[in-house]
């Protein structure tokens, strides 16, 4: 719990209008709580894990006078009704806004913020004057982020570099054993050309087994034996 001290000054932003709080709270309470993860590990006991910061909580309770001539108001007060306004509008409507504390020799706050609460009374013997509490939580951007990539002309060194890069080699596939293939024409039931049994037509399988100096020495699939001719390698 911060206590203020002379020379702070309290505005909040909503949707581009800047207001300064016309009566500084006694106290504002910052917290910065954490997400870290404990566990227990056998043979080393209890552990923690550090993660990011959580989102960063202020609250204060101060009230909207209803004396502007007094000493304690800030200049440029105006009425209650004009801060409750602002203050409504903006928890009703989830606006997005900015918390910004200057403080004479010290460090500043500047936070993008929403109102989580907002809670006014009116006290007896004091008729003009609103009381409140205020909470207000971090907001932090979650939209994704557009990356547009620029091409441009390659020049100077770059161009260089381009134009004596090597080839890279495309390999060519060889026929084997596993290989993909696409069979056309009449498939047999030896190595030799024997008894033809079937014609193929387009049609993709693999080869199963290869015999070198036979006039049909490739078998494909369960269908039989075939020339190299009529293959087509693809994989």
């Amino acid at each position: 719990m911060a206590k203020l001290k002379i020379g702070c000054s309290i505005y909040l932003v909503f949707a581009g209008k800047k207001i300064k709080l016309p009566v500084n709270p006694e106290e504002i309470e910052i917290k910065n709580p954490t997400d870290h993860k404990t566990y227990d590990v056998i043979g080393v006991g209890e552990i923690v894990v550090p993660r990011k910061p959580s989102l960063k909580e202020v609250s204060w309770e101060s009230f909207f006078p209803g004396d502007r001539q007094a000493v304690y108001v800030n200049g440029g007060a105006k009425s209650p009704s004009y801060y409750l306004k602002y203050f409504e509008k903006a928890l009703k409507k989830k606006q997005i806004c900015r918390l910004i504390i200057t403080r004479s020799g010290g460090s500043d706050t500047n936070m993008k913020c929403i109102v989580s609460n907002f809670e006014t009374k009116d006290k007896g013997g004091e008729p003009k004057d609103i009381y409140y509490s205020l909470e207000l939580q971090e907001y932090r951007s979650y939209a994704p982020k557009i990356v547009s990539i620029l091409k441009t002309p390659a020049t100077g060194q770059a161009s260089a570099e381009a134009s004596t890069e090597t080839p890279r080699t495309v390999e060519s596939p060889v026929l084997r054993v596993g290989a993909a293939v696409i069979v056309n024409g009449e498939y047999c039931y030896d190595s030799y050309g024997g008894r033809p049994h079937g014609t193929a037509n387009n049609l993709s399988t693999t080869v199963t087994r290869i015999v070198s100096g036979n006039p049909y020495p490739v078998h494909v699939g369960s269908y039989g034996w075939v020339q190299e001719s009529q293959l087509q390698i693809t994989g």
